[in-house]
């Protein structure tokens, strides 16, 4: 989400040249928000801002994307002002993951970035609702990500000498996750290493994802479940692919989290704090 958040406001503004008035007032948010507006060149100017970022959004991430633009006038256009802006896109590449459909839209009506610099700096506080799908190869691919041996190290420490995790892996099966658990003995490492399978739902609890409804097959004997649900949680690879998404720039909140046709759905909201 990081680069589709932050390339969306990269030379997307009016590359051809459009008259702005000098009025500092005529951009603030009370003059804009309030006040009617000549705006018949309106859709010319939006419909080139949507080219543009469809352009951008092209050629840094190799997805087509389509694009809802509004604006208030000519001039805050040209400035980097705008009322609401909307992407969707499929199949979209995100830090190495590819995300099966990702949908931001503008939660406030009053936009202002500063397109000229690199990177773009937000003038003004910013909202975006996100959806966004993932994949069973999506999680699988954030799980190989080197930051998450850093989990797992984590976890170890805490199993040790009970237990070593070898790695993690995820399937999709009738809109639950399996997580498979690969894992051996430190002590007295077996020739091969084991696989513990359970599986889960997922909800959001105080905006973290949390594992829900876990089962483990009764071939694994008498295995308290809240034990397993708090190791499902230690390596849960739904919260560590969101966080291999988000930046520093911005505050991102998960609200929902749904499993529908095998892929997981999740949204919420992004916060972006204006300069």
């Amino acid at each position: 989400m990081k680069k589709i958040l932050l390339l969306l406001f990269m030379s997307v503004f009016m590359s051809a040249g459009i008259a702005g008035a000098s009025e500092n007032d005529k951009f603030s948010a009370d003059y804009l928000k309030n006040h009617k507006h000549f705006a018949i060149m309106n859709p010319v100017a939006e419909s080139i801002a949507e080219h543009s970022i469809k352009r951008s959004l092209k050629k840094e991430t190799g997805a087509d994307f389509k694009v809802k633009f509004d604006g208030y006038t000519l001039s805050s256009m040209k400035k980097g002002i705008f009322k609401n802006l909307e992407i969707t896109g499929e199949d979209v590449p995100v830090e190495g993951i590819v995300l099966p459909y990702v949908n931001l839209k503008t939660a406030t009506d009053y936009n202002y970035i500063d397109y000229t610099k690199d990177p773009v700096v937000f003038k003004s506080d910013m909202t975006f609702t996100y959806e966004i799908d993932l994949s069973e190869e999506s999680m699988n691919t954030a799980l190989k990500h080197t930051d998450y041996q850093k989990v797992l190290n984590t976890i170890n420490d805490i199993a040790y000498p009970m237990f070593q995790v070898k790695g993690v892996s995820t399937k999709i099966r009738n809109n639950r996750i399996y997580i498979l658990t690969e894992y051996n003995f430190p002590i007295a490492p077996s020739a091969r290493n084991r696989v513990f399978v359970a599986s889960s739902d997922f909800k959001v609890d105080k905006e973290k994802i949390k594992a829900v409804n876990v089962k483990v097959d009764s071939a694994y004997g008498a295995l308290s479940l809240s034990k397993v649900a708090n190791l499902l949680n230690l390596l849960n690879p739904l919260e560590f692919t969101l966080d291999l998404l988000e930046t520093k720039k911005c505050d991102a909140i998960v609200e929902n989290v749904n499993i529908v046709d095998n892929k997981v759905k999740i949204n919420g909201k992004i916060y972006v704090k204006g300069d």
